[in-house]
């Protein structure tokens, strides 16, 4: 999660090495299911996410 990019990348297809794809995700576009190996699916809800506190204006 980048909370200042205010996006999420998934990894997925993993190997020994890493991982095979990386989807990138936006904050604020709803949920998002995630299959997990074991055939269960979490679900993140990209509208939920933390964001940032504004800065404070500092004069």
């Amino acid at each position: 999660m980048d909370p200042y990019a205010q996006e999420v990348v998934l990894h997925t297809e993993p190997t020994a090495t890493g991982y095979i794809a990386a989807h990138t995700h936006k904050y604020g576009t709803g949920k998002l299911p995630i299959p997990l190996a074991d055939g269960r699916v979490f679900t993140l809800d990209l509208d939920e996410l933390p964001r940032p506190e504004p800065e404070a204006d500092a004069r």
